[in-house]
């Protein structure tokens, strides 16, 4: 279901595990694994452990950046960025889900073969040492118009601020600090909240 809250790990906050599992007992069920310094064995072996976790949680598991791992492990889908490969090259040779991250209506309207889109940074974040300045909430609103995909905001969204971001009528909040770094019961209000708001 590409709606709700999609979690991505981020081993500063603790092992990508013991973060995926705090997502899954909360509800959520779309998590991606997102780690830029790992070498591919370590890569893959992590990745296997979360797709036998979100199995049992009956839950997606995205790969951030790297379709191999994501093919390998047997992810249900992989996330690119604009540096990544082509979509339509991943398209050719991989069937799962493929979500692109946008930063402007021009970058939104190339990925239309997209199954989704990842718009954004919204607010500044911390968490992406590489983050782009903050695109802002008017941008968001112009992006969704532009396209017919789901689009999940991300970048800087909080618990206090996440219902300015709801209501561009996104499909979804990307995520990693709203839960990673908060305790479960704020992580939960964090949750909920997007929930009711989307009718989830």
């Amino acid at each position: 279901m590409l709606k709700g809250v999609y979690f991505i790990t981020d081993s500063k906050f603790g092992k990508h595990e013991d973060l995926a599992k705090k997502a899954l007992d909360l509800g959520v069920k779309l998590i991606q694994l997102r780690e830029k310094k790992m070498k591919d064995r370590e890569l893959f072996l992590t990745a296997k452990k979360l797709r036998e976790l979100t199995e049992s949680y009956d839950a997606l598991l995205m790969i951030n950046d790297r379709l191999d791992i994501a093919i390998s492990a047997e992810a249900d889908g992989v996330h690119l960025g604009q540096e990544d490969l082509p979509l339509e090259i991943a398209r050719e040779i991989f069937d799962g889900l493929i979500g692109i991250s946008v930063h402007s209506v021009e970058e939104a309207k190339k990925a239309r073969k997209a199954d989704y889109l990842g718009a954004g940074p919204i607010f500044k974040t911390t968490t992406k040492e590489d983050a782009k300045e903050p695109i802002g909430l008017e941008e968001l609103r112009k992006i969704i118009s532009a396209t017919n995909l789901p689009v999940f905001a991300i970048g800087g969204i909080s618990l206090e601020n996440v219902k300015s971001v709801l209501d561009c009528k996104v499909s979804g909040v990307a995520v990693v600090s709203a839960i990673a770094g908060e305790s479960a019961e704020r992580a939960k209000d964090f949750i909920e909240l997007v929930n009711k708001y989307l009718r989830i």
